[in-house]
Parts: structure tokens; C-alpha cells; sequence
């Protein structure tokens, strides 16, 4: 389990299944992810809650006073986040972020993170951006919910460029822009 400034982190597990299912049963939250079917399966997101699954891809729930608003986590060294719709522009992603990229580079000795957002989730794209990331080529790639080729914009922050601007990045959470 992490604790940020106001939010809980802990391992996926059966208990949040139904939390999650509604929250994947959003059309505007799932449409920005890469791997998740529309319309949600409830086998589906039960499997994403198996405590293997969670082990393997490093992925927490993120809790605020003890409900399940999200997911962020690695997998393959590559950082991905969701949060309800009604917790979006809160600073929740980037705060969620920080810890999970924090036990990314100790913990896991990733010297590299990835990420993306898709071409239209200019919301992501501002919280890797203040995360630190720098964004590189973008390509197009298959978007499940979608079922449709879309941009897809990549991302890229070493270990050397994490540690260098983290005073900056808690200086920034000391004084939380509700925009963020």
C-alpha cells in the first residue's frame, strides 16, 4: 500500500471489481485506453482485479477515503492511469502518478518509463508533460474500445530526468492547481 497527500494505493483486488466495472462502464473513460473492450465484460475487469494480474502489470487501485476512483500503475515500464470521469481535473492523475512512478524507478531499477495518451486526450498529455515526460514520435496504433486505427502520441522520462526535476514536481503538489 502508498499513501499520497490524499489519496490511497493499494493492489487491485476481487473486492473491486464492481467499482471498477463502473467505472469502466463509461464510454468517455474507457475510449482513452489502449487495451480495454467495449463494451466492458465483467469477466474482463474480474481478471484485471486477480491478484496475478495486478502483481504482473504493478497496478494499483486508487482509492479517496476508501472509494475506488481509478487505476495507475507500470507495466512493462510503461505508466498508464484511469480515473472516473467524475474525478477528472483534480490533480488525482499526476498525484496518483508520482507514487507509482517513484516505485517505478526504486523499486522496480526501471532506468526508462513510458507512456502515451491518444491524439484527443489533451488531458494526459498535460499531466505526463508535468510529470517530466518528453514526447517523441507518435504513431498510429489500434484502439480496442475504439476498434479503430487512432494517433497515438509516446512519451519517455528517464530516471536521471525523474530524480533532477522531482523538488520541482513536489514543490508543484505542495500547491495543488485544481486544473492540473
Amino acid at each position: 500500500m502508498m499513501k499520497t497527500a490524499r489519496l490511497t494505493l493499494r493492489r487491485l483486488s476481487g473486492n473491486d471489481a464492481d467499482a471498477l466495472h463502473a467505472i469502466m462502464s463509461d464510454w468517455q473513460v474507457v475510449r482513452q485506453l489502449g487495451g480495454w473492450p467495449w463494451p466492458p465484460d465483467p469477466a474482463f475487469t474480474r481478471m484485471r482485479c486477480d491478484d496475478n494480474a495486478t502483481k504482473q502489470r504493478d497496478i494499483y487501485g486508487v482509492h479517496l477515503n476508501g472509494a475506488l476512483i481509478g487505476t495507475v500503475g507500470t507495466h512493462k515500464a510503461d505508466l498508464g492511469y484511469c480515473f472516473a470521469q467524475g474525478h477528472w481535473g483534480q490533480g488525482y492523475a499526476r498525484e496518483a502518478s508520482i507514487a507509482a512512478l517513484d516505485k517505478a524507478f526504486t523499486d522496480a531499477d526501471c532506468s526508462v518509463i513510458t507512456a502515451s495518451a491518444w491524439g484527443d486526450n489533451d488531458a494526459s498529455v498535460q499531466v505526463l508533460q508535468k510529470l517530466g515526460f518528453v514526447e517523441g514520435t507518435p504513431e498510429t496504433q489500434h484502439a480496442l474500445a475504439r476498434d479503430a486505427a487512432t494517433l497515438c502520441r509516446k512519451f519517455t522520462l528517464s530516471r536521471a530526468a525523474w530524480l533532477e526535476g522531482r523538488g520541482a514536481i513536489a514543490y508543484r503538489l505542495q500547491r495543488p492547481n485544481p486544473k492540473a
